[in-house]
């Protein structure tokens, strides 16, 4: 039986005690923030070395009534998610978890860049990457390695280092767990789906400007016009810009965004949409972080230390183009072709302090720099068909589908004159007086081209009016080469044919209200970079992903709920079998890992007038087989415990101008580890809060603060390779921003 088309107009009172409540659901999420540590896997484990039987029954809970309505203006969807299955379903249909970020939250949160919505996600930690400032993405131990624009998956890479700016896009979507069925090889800790904005058939125009801390200055333009009378020629245009200071001396940022696309109905189901997105990013970042003393210990330096220099530069530029083709067949079938290219530079020229601090000495920090260069290019090319047939007496689903992807990547490296290691006091460090060392010189070049396709199927059967079986298999193939352009030697080739990725998927409808589900899939993980003895690159990675739980979906989609448990299991994970490791060799397919745990999301209007966002995750990793390691955690920097709460209220009556929002993140200790020295950041929250005041039908005010009671905490506490030596860095203080809203 096919799922039923509820009417969003006009909007009709439903009674909360006509269902299980959600209430009940809400009293699960913090009575599981509480007790989690009774959970799977709840025992403490040594530090990593590698890189409610009392509820209420709903029938005594007093009746309370919500307006059902479209979600557009919610903190959650009610129609189909993109993420999760090519197949439209939605979030109550999905046997995964799958959060949304939906518009009204950013807008309420001012969550202006990616890495800005993912702090907020449930499920998601943000730490800073390799030069510790480059923001990356993680999800239940694992890295987040691909972003999908509309559906086309592109790998993070360059793509991450400009941060997508959501003036671009409707929504944000993220699938935890493997994602392999639709996206090819990859890490299993999920997928980020960016959804686009598109034009409408009426004139639209809206703009905010805003101002806050560090002399933070941003301003948007939103516009949306048919371009005939009909409207079936329509086009939609964005522009951002945004500059600010830093919490840190010296530290700045210039940015500016611009989106367009157009649309075209070429016909009665027939739809052509082409567009641009365009981002540039003018930055001087405090590289690195901090360093500590060498037995692990913080320096006690303000959060304001810069150890770099004013000269340190970093510019991007990223030019994304994309096209879509959609065409309705009939009223059963349908075919949609995506294509997207993404080119992005970047021009870095920097100094940094690195050394762990002897106490005693207070030596040890030297003065070190550098230069990079990058070049990436990435295509995307998806074309699916998608439909509907008769089997048994019962309407059944299909996806048949192949995409291609193919990235291009040039790097370049380089020293600069005069800087070799000069030795410098943490403690008396004066920025301004290091001099600008000149033109770097170039000593490496590099270029890594890598290759994708596969061909994708599923079907979601339907064996009863109230269960769905869903199925699905990938068969993959993947080439990469890379070389060293300075000496034409190619320092990597591997190839991996015809490798197949099933999946299945379970869901049963207890009532209209609720579905419990589970799913199975298979990992792939490419590792060509870890050699063996003989110099060649390792076997994929391999591995399954086990999830079970239950969903439910309140007044019309306008609320959500879900509680998973689940756990990541990979093997033939690279050990190291050689004392050092030269271009990659030797390593051995030995390894295996687990990450295991349970989620609980609410998401949605609550009650009248009170939207809800809010998650807590409680994840473990483990060493199931390693020679050095075996029994310990394999990432520790992903927190035990992990809270994400946001909500926001219109006040009722005479005072219905005005909105309140609170929210708070917090997470239990994460730490990194080399050798003996252990860096690590204890148990912390983070409050934040927003009030509102709607001036007219078209305008309103919002001021929003961030770290309300002025935390101190660290966000990265070290480096993995060498906490002591640098990496340390803080978040942000508490900062304020006033945004003036309007639309015309």
């Amino acid at each position: 039986m096919s799922r039923p088309v509820i009417p969003r107009r006009p909007p009709r009172a439903l009674p909360l005690s006509a269902y299980l409540s959600p209430h009940v659901f809400s009293m699960l999420v913090a009575s599981a923030a509480l007790g989690a540590s009774g959970g799977i896997c709840a025992q403490e484990t040594p530090a990593d070395r590698s890189k409610a039987d009392d509820v209420q029954p709903a029938s005594a809970l007093p009746a309370v009534t919500v307006s059902a309505r479209g979600t557009d203006d919610s903190y959650t969807t009610a129609g189909a998610v993109s993420v999760g299955s090519k197949i439209p379903a939605t979030l109550k249909e999905t046997p995964q978890s799958v959060s949304v970020i939906t518009r009204k939250r950013m807008e309420d949160q001012n969550l202006n860049s990616l890495d800005e919505v993912m702090a907020q996600t449930p499920g998601v930690t943000v730490q800073p990457y390799n030069t510790g400032v480059i923001p990356q993405f993680y999800s239940r131990g694992y890295p987040i390695e691909y972003f999908q624009y509309d559906g086309v998956p592109l790998q993070t890479g360059g793509a991450s280092w400009t941060m997508p700016e959501m003036v671009m896009f409707e929504r944000v979507e993220l699938l935890r767990g493997a994602a392999g069925l639709y996206n090819g090889a990859g890490y299993p800790g999920g997928v980020i789906n960016l959804v686009r904005k598109r034009p409408g058939k009426e004139l639209a125009f809206s703009g905010s400007v805003a101002a806050g801390s560090w002399n933070a200055r941003r301003t948007e333009l939103d516009f949306s016009s048919p371009l005939n009378e009909s409207g079936s020629l329509r086009t939609r245009l964005a522009v951002n810009y945004d500059a600010r200071d830093s919490f840190i001396d010296y530290a700045k940022s210039e940015k500016s965004s611009a989106y367009g696309i157009i649309e075209a109905d070429l016909a009665p189901g027939t739809t052509l949409a082409a567009g641009f997105g365009y981002q540039k990013r003018n930055w001087t970042p405090a590289m690195m972080g901090l360093p500590r003393y060498s037995d692990g210990g913080e320096l006690g330096l303000p959060r304001s230390t810069f150890f770099n220099t004013p000269w340190t530069n970093w510019n991007f530029e990223s030019t994304q183009l994309f096209a879509e083709l959609s065409h309705r067949i009939d009223k059963d079938w349908s075919f949609k072709l995506n294509l997207t290219s993404d080119h992005e530079t970047s021009d870095l020229k920097y100094s940094y302090v690195f050394g762990a601090v002897n106490r005693q000495t207070l030596a040890g920090a030297r003065l070190m720099g550098g230069a990079n260069q990058y070049d990436n290019q990435q295509y995307g090319v998806d074309a699916m068909l998608n439909g509907r047939f008769q089997a048994f007496g019962r309407q059944h689903d299909v996806v048949v589908g192949a995409n291609w992807y193919k990235r291009s990547a040039e790097s370049w490296g380089g020293t600069l004159p005069g800087y070799g290691g000069t030795a410098v006091n943490v403690f008396n460090y004066n920025p301004a007086a290091i001099a600008d060392p000149g033109t770097p010189k170039w000593t490496s070049k590099s270029n890594t081209d890598l290759t994708q396709y596969g061909l994708y199927g599923s079907t979601r059967l339907k064996l009863a009016d109230p269960l769905s079986l869903i199925l699905g298999a990938r068969v993959s193939w993947w080439k990469t080469t890379a070389q060293n352009l300075l000496t034409s030697a190619t320092t990597s080739d591997f190839n991996d044919s015809a490798h197949w990725t099933p999946y299945a998927g379970l869901v049963y409808e207890l009532t209209p209200n609720w579905s419990l589900y589970t799913s199975y899939a298979d990992i792939y993980r490419v590792q060509s970079n870890y050699k063996d003895s003989s110099g060649n690159g390792l076997p994929p990675v391999t591995g399954a992903n086990y999830e079970a739980g239950i969903k439910g979906e309140f007044y019309d989609g306008a609320l959500n709920t879900s509680f998973a448990v689940f756990r990541i299991d990979e093997t033939n994970r690279a050990l190291q079998t050689s004392v050092t490791v030269v271009d990659g060799c030797c390593y051995a397919t030995n390894g295996q890992v687990r990450s295991q745990g349970f989620e609980a999301e609410l998401a949605g209007r609550l009650l009248p007038g009170l939207e809800v966002g809010a998650g807590y995750t409680f994840n473990t990793t483990k060493y199931l087989r390693d020679a050095t390691f075996e029994g310990q955690p394999f990432r520790t920097m992903s927190p035990k415990h992990m809270l994400r709460l946001w909500s926001s209220y219109q006040l009722p009556g005479e005072l219905n101008a005005w909105s309140v929002g609170a929210g708070v993140t917090a997470q239990s200790e994460t730490a990194v580890q080399s050798g003996a020295v252990r860096a690590s950041q204890g148990l912390y929250a983070v409050a934040n809060a927003r009030i509102g005041y709607r001036l007219d039908k078209r305008w309103s005010l919002g001021l929003n603060v961030n770290n309300l009671f002025d935390r101190t905490y660290y966000i990265l506490p070290g480096a993995s390779n060498a906490p002591a030596s640098y990496g340390s860095v803080y978040g942000d203080p508490r900062n304020i921003m006033l945004t003036l809203r309007g639309t015309l």
